[in-house]
This record gives C-alpha cells, sequence and structure tokens, in this order.
C-alpha cells in the first residue's frame, strides 16, 4: 500500500526550483515496456513519455491544475491516476501495479500523491502534498483556498508565520524573521520574479493576495535556483485560467472602531506618569476592499486569462499626538491580467501585468489642550500622497523532448509617488522651540514639514533563464541571472528654512561659540541630499541532481554571484563576486515515498541594498548656523533680524565622495553557512509528521565604521605620521583586515594600507540552532478536519542581528547600523539576539461540518525575547559616548547584551468562522467571519531599552534617566473581518 505524503495544503514538501509550473514523477516496473501518457482536459493538454531502463520517468514545465496519468503496457491500460500538479512541486506517480493492487482496499491505503486516485473503481479524494524524494530541499506550500478559511493575513508573510520556526518582528520592522536572519535577508517572488524591495532590503513590491493560487516558502537551504539570501524565501504564484470559464466577487469588510469588535489600541506610560505612547484616541472608519475577476479560455485549448479587478473606496482614520490630530483619508485600487498560451504540449508562455494608484490625504488639526482629542481647534495643514506601482512579468518554458528543458523568465516593477504629492508646508519655514525646562521639542510655525518634497522613483527589471539536461542518472542545469534596481531619491531642507528657537544660557554652540548671555539665539540647519543610483546583482548557477542509487538523489551545486553597487557618479563602490556551493542528500527510506531523510550544507550570500548607495555614496550638503534674533514673522514665527553667530559649523561638504572613501577596497559580500537534517514520515491514512533541525553561522558582514581617529592612529604608527582621516563612514568588513586607499602622504597619489580588523572591534557573531516537530491530518470525507500543529526550540545568540540592529530597535539603513561605528560600541555585545525565542507552538485548524458550516482557527504561542539595558558609554574620552544611549553599558557598568531580563510569554488566538453554500452547481457563496486576537489579550510585546539621557555625569553627579525606561509596547488589540466570496461556473 502506498504511504501517505507528508503533509498537507499547509504543510511541508519540496522544491526543485522557483518555478509557475510543476511536474510529476514515477517508476513503472515494466522499464522501457510502457508507455505514460499524460493529460490535462481543462487545458487540452496531452503528451507521451517512455521510461528509461529502470522504469523512471518524468515530466517538468507543467502548468498549475489537475492531470490524469495513464500507464499502458501495450494495448491494456493498467493504471491511471489523477494528479494535481502544483508550482514549485515535484508530484510522485504511484507505481501502476500497486496502486491496481490497492483498487479493492482504497477505504485502508494511503496515497502517495497530491491527487484524487481513480483505479479499478476507486474514487478517493485528497489534497494532500507529496514526499518528493527527487530533491533534498524542503519547503512549504500553502493553497490560498486553506488559507482564506483560516484566520490569519493573505499576505506572504502573514502565512509564513503559520509556522512556529517564523519569528514576527514586532518589536522593529513588523516583518518576518527566517531561518535566525533580520528582515532585511529575506527574499520575495511573484510567477518567479524577485520582487524584494531592495531601496531598502526589506519587504516587497506586492500583488494583491486574491490573484494568488499558492504561496511557498522556505525558512532555510534553498537550491541555487533562487536568488542568494541569507534569510527565508517567500514565492507566490498568480491564478491562470482555463477551458472552465470561472467568475467571482470578493468583499473583505472592516467595522468601524467600537468597544467590541474593533477596540481602540492601549496606551503606556513612562515612570514620570507622561505618555510613552498615546494611542487610546486613535480610530478608524469602515473599510472595504472588493475585487472582481473572472477567469477562462480565450481559445480553447491554447489561450487562457485571469482578469481581476480591485477597488478599495475612500476610508478615513484619525490619529493623535501630543498637540496634533491628524486625519486621513486614502483608496485604492488596481488592475491585474494573466494570459497562459500553451504554444505546443511542449512550451508555454505565461505574462502576467498589474497596476496599482493609491492615494492619501490627510488634514492636520491642532490640539488646544495636549493629548485631548475633544480640544480640535484651528485648521493647521494638510499633505497628499499619490503612488503608481506596475508588474510585467513572462515567462517562457519549453520542453525539448524528454530530456531537456528550457525555462525563461523576465520581469519589470516600478514605483513612483510624483506630483501632486504635496503639503501645505511645502516651501515655507519649518519653526520649533526648544522648552529650556522639559527639553522637548514643539512646533510653533504654520508648516507641518521640515522638507522640500521631491518626486521618488524606484525600479527594478530582472532575467533569468536556465536549461536543465537529463544525462543517464543525472539532471543537469545551468542558468544565469540579471537584476538591476534604480532609485532617484532626493531629499532637501524647505526652501524656507528649518529653524529651532532655544533659550541656553551658558552654552557652547556646535561651531565652538558661546551662546549670547541671554542664551537666546536660533539655530538653522540645512540638508541636501541623495540623487540617482543604480544596483546590479548578477549570477551564474548551475546543479546536479544524481541518482546515485534506486532510492539515494545527491544534490551538488554552486552559485557564482557578482554585486555591484554604483555611487551617484555610476562608479562601483562595491564589486564583489562570491561562490556559494551547496550539497545536499535525500533518501527514499522505503522506497515508497512513505519515509524521507533529507540533508543539506550550503554557503548562502547576500547583496547589499541601495539605500547605502542613497546614504555613503551620494552627494550631501549639511550645516548649521546659529543666529541672534530681534524679532519673529507674525504669521510663519520665522526669525527676524538676524546676525550670525560664528562660522558656518558644516557637517558633510557637498561632494560626492571617492568611491575609496565609501568602502574599503578589498570589501567582500556577506555570507553564512547553513546545515539542516530532517525526517519526513507518513503515520497512517492521514497522519504525517516532520523533524528537522539546523544551524546557521553567519562568517561576513557590511557595516559602517566611524572611527576616523583608528584609521589615523594606525596610519600614524605605520609609516605616516602626518595623516589624519576624514573619510567619514566607509563600509567595510567587521573583525576581517580591511585595505583602506588614501592619499596618506598629502601629495596627490593613492595609497594602500592594510589595518587589522581588531582596531575596529570584535569579529561579528550569528549563531542559529534549531528543532522543528511537525504534526498534522489532512481532512477527508471520513474525517473532516485539517490540524497542523509545530513546535520549534531554538537559540539564536552572538553580537550581530546582521543587516539590521534589532536589538536597539534601528531599523533604518541596513549596512549603515550603529555597531561598528566605534569600537566601544561593541564592548560587552554578545549575549542573546533579539528574536532569540527559545519554545514557540503553532496550531492552526478548520473543521467541516456537513451542513456547510466551518470553524477555523489559529493559536500562536512562544516565550519572551531577551531585553537589554542600552546606556551612554561613561567615558566621555571615548568617542563611543558621543552616541549617547547606545552602548552596553547602564548606570556606568557594564550590561551585557541580552541580560536585561525577556518579555513575558506571548499568546495569541484568532477564530473563524464560515459558511460554504453551494447554491446549485454554477453558483457557489462563501461568507466568513475572522477575528484575530479573539480575547482581546492585552500582552507587552516590548519594553523600552533605553537607560539614560545621552550624556555623562560629570563630578559624580548620578545619571539622568530615561523616565521611558522600561515602559510597554502593548499586543495589537482585537480586530474583526467580513469576507463574502461568491464564484459562478
Amino acid at each position: 500500500m502506498l504511504a501517505l505524503a507528508l503533509l498537507s495544503a499547509l504543510g511541508a514538501n519540496v522544491a526543485m526550483a522557483q518555478s509557475i509550473t510543476g511536474g510529476l514523477y514515477g517508476k513503472e516496473s515494466g522499464g522501457k515496456n510502457v508507455t505514460i501518457e499524460v493529460s490535462n482536459a481543462n487545458t487540452g493538454y496531452h503528451r507521451e513519455l517512455h521510461p528509461d531502463s529502470d522504469g523512471r520517468y518524468s515530466l517538468a514545465g507543467l502548468n498549475p491544475g489537475k492531470y490524469t496519468v495513464s500507464v499502458s503496457q501495450g494495448d491494456q491500460v493498467i493504471g491511471t491516476h489523477t494528479v494535481t500538479v502544483n508550482p514549485n512541486v515535484q508530484t510522485a506517480v504511484p507505481t501502476a501495479s500497486i496502486a491496481a493492487a490497492a483498487g479493492t482496499t482504497a477505504s485502508t491505503a494511503n496515497a502517495a500523491t497530491l491527487s484524487e486516485i481513480h483505479v479499478s473503481g476507486v474514487a478517493r479524494d485528497t489534497d494532500v502534498i507529496p514526499i518528493d524524494v527527487s530533491t533534498p530541499e524542503l519547503s512549504s506550500n500553502y493553497s490560498m483556498n486553506l488559507v482564506n478559511q483560516l484566520p490569519t493575513g493573505r499576505g506572504m508573510e502573514s502565512i509564513a508565520l503559520l509556522k512556529s520556526n517564523v519569528r514576527y518582528d514586532d518589536q522593529t520592522t513588523g516583518l518576518v524573521q527566517m531561518g535566525g536572519a533580520s528582515p532585511a535577508e529575506n527574499r520575495y517572488y511573484y510567477n518567479e520574479f524577485d520582487t524584494t524591495y531592495d531601496y531598502l532590503g526589506m519587504g516587497a513590491t506586492t500583488l494583491p493576495a486574491e490573484a494568488l493560487s499558492s504561496v511557498q516558502t522556505l525558512s532555510a537551504n534553498s537550491t541555487t535556483g533562487w536568488t542568494n539570501a541569507t534569510g527565508g524565501i517567500m514565492s507566490a504564484t498568480v491564478r491562470q485560467g482555463s477551458n472552465n470559464f470561472q467568475a467571482g466577487y470578493s468583499l473583505y469588510y472592516t467595522p468601524p472602531t467600537s468597544r467590541l469588535l474593533e477596540p481602540r489600541q492601549h496606551n503606556s506610560y513612562a515612570s514620570d506618569g507622561s505618555y510613552y505612547l498615546y494611542d487610546s484616541a486613535n480610530t478608524h472608519g469602515a473599510s472595504a476592499t472588493q475585487y472582481l475577476w473572472a477567469s477562462g479560455a480565450l481559445v480553447k485549448d491554447k489561450l487562457f486569462f485571469f482578469a481581476m479587478l480591485g477597488n478599495t473606496p475612500p476610508n478615513t482614520s484619525a490619529s493623535n499626538g501630543q498637540n496634533f490630530q491628524y486625519d486621513t483619508s486614502s483608496r485604492d485600487k488596481n488592475a491585474l491580467l494573466n494570459l497562459t498560451w500553451n504554444i505546443t504540449d511542449n512550451q508555454s508562455l505565461n505574462v502576467v501585468g498589474e497596476k496599482d494608484w493609491n492615494s492619501s490625504f490627510t488634514n492636520q488639526y491642532t490640539l488646544v489642550t495636549d493629548y485631548d482629542p475633544h480640544s480640535v481647534g484651528s485648521y493647521y495643514g494638510w499633505n497628499a500622497a499619490n503612488v503608481k506601482n506596475q508588474f510585467l512579468i513572462g515567462n517562457y518554458h519549453w520542453q525539448i523532448n524528454d530530456d531537456m528543458a528550457l525555462r525563461v523568465m523576465g520581469g519589470y516593477l516600478s514605483q513612483s509617488s510624483l506630483s501632486p504629492t504635496s503639503s501645505s508646508g511645502t516651501g515655507l519655514p519649518y519653526v520649533t522651540e526648544v522648552d529650556p525646562a522639559t527639553n522637548i521639542s514643539s512646533n510653533i510655525g504654520i508648516s507641518n514639514t521640515s522638507s522640500q518634497l521631491y518626486p521618488f522613483q524606484y525600479y527594478k527589471r530582472g532575467f533569468k533563464g536556465d536549461f536543465s539536461w537529463n544525462i543517464g542518472d543525472h539532471k543537469l542545469t545551468i542558468g544565469a541571472e540579471h537584476y538591476k534596481h534604480y532609485i532617484n531619491d532626493t531629499a532637501g531642507t524647505t526652501e524656507g528654512g528649518d529653524w529651532t528657537y532655544y533659550d541656553r544660557p551658558g552654552t557652547l554652540l556646535g561651531n565652538g561659540s558661546p551662546a549670547p548671555a541671554n542664551g537666546q539665539y536660533v539655530q538653522q540647519f540645512y540638508i541636501a541630499n541623495g540623487g540617482a543610483f543604480s544596483t546590479i546583482n548578477k549570477a551564474l548557477y548551475a546543479d546536479d541532481y544524481w541518482q546515485v542509487a534506486d532510492r539515494w538523489v545527491a544534490y551538488m551545486g554552486a552559485r557564482f554571484d557578482t554585486f555591484i553597487n554604483k555611487n551617484i557618479n555610476g562608479q562601483n563602490f562595491l564589486r564583489m563576486p562570491i561562490l556559494s556551493p551547496r550539497l545536499g542528500l535525500a533518501w527514499d527510506v522505503n522506497g515508497d515515498s512513505s519515509t524521507k531523510l533529507g540533508v543539506n550544507l550550503g554557503k548562502y550570500a547576500l547583496a547589499i541594498p541601495s539605500s547605502v548607495n542613497n546614504g555613503a555614496a551620494g552627494a550631501a550638503y549639511t550645516w548649521y548656523r546659529y543666529y541672534t534674533y530681534t524679532g519673529m514673522d507674525p504669521t510663519t514665527k520665522a526669525p527676524t533680524g538676524l546676525s550670525q553667530i560664528g562660522p558656518q559649523e558644516t557637517l558633510v561638504n557637498g561632494q560626492a565622495p571617492t568611491y575609496y572613501n565609501v568602502a574599503t577596497s578589498n570589501i567582500k559580500a556577506p555570507y553564512q553557512y547553513e546545515f539542516q537534517v530532517y525526517l519526513q514520515k507518513s503515520l497512517g491514512p492521514n497522519w504525517s509528521s516532520l523533524a528537522e533541525a539546523g544551524f546557521s553561522q553567519l562568517k561576513r558582514i557590511i557595516d559602517d565604521v566611524c572611527y576616523d581617529q583608528g584609521i589615523t592612529d594606525w596610519a600614524q604608527t605605520h609609516g605616516y605620521p602626518n595623516y589624519v582621516d576624514a573619510s567619514g563612514c566607509p563600509e567595510f568588513n567587521p573583525g576581517i583586515a580591511q585595505v583602506f586607499t588614501r592619499d596618506y602622504n598629502g601629495d596627490g597619489k593613492l595609497e594602500q594600507l592594510t589595518i587589522p580588523g581588531s582596531v575596529f572591534g570584535p569579529p561579528p557573531a550569528r549563531r542559529y540552532a534549531h528543532l522543528t516537530l511537525e504534526l498534522a491530518h489532512q481532512r477527508t470525507a471520513e474525517e473532516p478536519y485539517f490540524v497542523d500543529v509545530s513546535y520549534t526550540w531554538a537559540h539564536l545568540y552572538g553580537n550581530d542581528d546582521g543587516l539590521l540592529n534589532l536589538g536597539e530597535r534601528t531599523a533604518s539603513g541596513p549596512g549603515e547600523q550603529t555597531y561598528w561605528d566605534f569600537p566601544g560600541l561593541m564592548e560587552y555585545d554578545h549575549g542573546d539576539l533579539a528574536g532569540d525565542i527559545r519554545n514557540a507552538l503553532n496550531i492552526n485548524g478548520v473543521y467541516y461540518f456537513s451542513s456547510g458550516l466551518r470553524v477555523g482557527s489559529t493559536l500562536v504561542m512562544h516565550t519572551g525575547e531577551p531585553l537589554s539595558c542600552i546606556g551612554t558609554y561613561p567615558d566621555v574620552d571615548n568617542p563611543a559616548s558621543q552616541y549617547g544611549a547606545g552602548s552596553h553599558y547602564c548606570n556606568g557598568l557594564p550590561a551585557p547584551q541580552g541580560n536585561a531580563g525577556r518579555l513575558p510569554f506571548f499568546w495569541q488566538w484568532n477564530l473563524g468562522v464560515g459558511y460554504d453554500w453551494a447554491i446549485n452547481k454554477a453558483n457557489h457563496l462563501s461568507v466568513d467571519l475572522q477575528v484575530k486576537n479573539v480575547t482581546n489579550r492585552m500582552g507587552r510585546i516590548d519594553s523600552n531599552q533605553i537607560y539614560d539621557q545621552g550624556s555623562v555625569p560629570s563630578n559624580g553627579s548620578p545619571w539622568l534617566l530615561n523616565p521611558s525606561y522600561g515602559a510597554a509596547t502593548w499586543q495589537a488589540p482585537r480586530t474583526t473581518q467580513l469576507v463574502v466570496r461568491y464564484t459562478f461556473q
């Protein structure tokens, strides 16, 4: 009897490489004497295969859907199977002789396919993901049909969080951590196109979830066909049409703020009784997102379409701060078309295009009384934004013959924020005042923005192609990819100037001048930076799946990536080639796909986002000026009667840095090693299990260093006694000897100087070990429920979260964190990292009643994350003290990372109730009520870690403590959504 495949549509499976198509494979005892016919009535597909001498056959490049596989010997059909093919999945087809023998006892038979099996009158329906023994790669595959029945979000990250080995970073980014890496190390795909938002390296440009058919996630250990990533991978496939015409309407309705369905968020307070977070007055109106879609054939058996229109009518929200209220109205609309052309039975072309228009408008009002939303005063200003996103992705697959296949992908996306993006304060003076008693800054002018608004543009285009060839027991693939992304992001101070009033007698100004005797002066700030930049990531890759023996498949592969970041003048300041070898092994233990042992070992690299181009390689000009003044403009509050105090304090001189000042000359790409071993096993007709263990170790990173004094000291003691470094904050590899190219003699000639990594602090360390256990039950007619339970033990420790500093809650600027700016900041830095959740348990399930009623539930539980105490470096002569509360010292004493206690145990229960009504054969209606955090639990999800107010006390005075230290951030309150879906066939 055939063994049940490992997990359900919400379970683990394996994949060959990213693809919008899938495949099938099998083995027949008749060897070359049998004929395999594969067909799909919904698309008119038909193909005939002939096994090799061992009886093995395989077929790739199949568009998703149900395929009939018939096995014939001579003129006699000896077995017929209906196999459901999913994207990125190779589906095992049962051996015809075994399936035939099982026909009379199918009520107790297990299924090794993702399908219903029709043999000898048997018609058993299952919908499970198979154990794919053809590859060692392990992933999770999610059918959107099932996701829609669970009370969880439908975005790729929300889907990934259904597993216990994925962490939600609700303290810093609001994104997911996979494989222990920071959220800036994940990659996202739609129809094979990498849509990761490579400006910041965080999140992705997305397509509407309504247009998706399935989502696949890999928490670690991918094969070479995926773009390099030291984090996880999320991949989605767009719905396709067939010969069967379908149309539908979907409504997602969220009610307005109310005590029962949409409670308000909780406030939190500092130790002095002031507000730390003031959220209880924030409200939102009702919102509704609608989709109208249709799919079918434009030319029967040849050309198919899926089309969708989405619309979110204007919805409103109100947020309140200390002295302002913001009333916002936003809307969104989008259109998508996916065309699939089956050129021949061996060739297909898929093209998807989408446009999205998003707009928002905000009115701003003053509050007469601080933190009192009932004291709304005068109108203050407005701002508006209009953003357009565009997608175009094409996929061409050609099964040249039984042994050769070609795949080509090309994609383009863009995001633009153009006129009339505006603000009522644009061009006017921006004026603030600092209270000398409380040191709190308040806006006193009529402008609500300190920045001049400029258009923003971002685009990304990518191409990929690979060729596969089955030669004997080997399946060889060679491929290449090329991605380029471009940004044009300019920022500058408003034309009216950015002014701040101070009253600080006896103060020494930033330019070294004393403040006026009465302490009253005004500071003017100016900044202009950014520009147009491009980044190129390209790669060659090759791999070999080797059928070593009847039940053993070995995988060998390698990627050669080149990551290129350019400065504002188009020069390469980063050009980092890197080779990433990978090995794997899959063992079909019993020879029937019922039990599989998989092992993976590999090296994984990471590209650097172009925010580094903008931040480190652009032309920036920044200065402060200080003035006495005689009055204020009665309307704008800008100062009048100015008289400058001392010289301008220039921080950045406005010149684009030379390429050798932006980065060290021997800088190399980040990478880590990963190891994984797992066992998949079926446990009877409907239960399945997984045990997986893994370990990863970060070996090299990129960050910036601002320790000019360290470069100066080393140069002066190694042959250049008169050199003083002023290069700013170049990018480098911490912990590794670095080559700094400079004009050390001041004679116009560049020379190179190698400086040990120890000058700048310790080497980076991030280690992640985990064990995941999973148990799943697949829904059947006899047992109408689905359940998936996963538990993960993990330990994440070291001194570096990765591209983002999660421990100090600083999400901006991947590759430009504060870690290695000065060596003092890295003292006592080793410990449990911010994402160190030791124990996590997820329970997801749906129960289906015969009446059409169903109940879905997700329960998330995990132990708390570690907290750190972040304070000011206690030695004023050390440059680390310049950063204020940014080191591992509190009250002047060492405070090792992750050693300030842990957040409390977290849990959240989400509940959904749905009803499916088959009105007749052609019409279907479903209604769902989905509630997240159904108990409205108020759990603490973060505590402020900043211990002091950022200055070292003098003359033995006590530290000036931060009253917000330890203040709470709370779990999101209950939310409710009504979902109505109607389908016509």
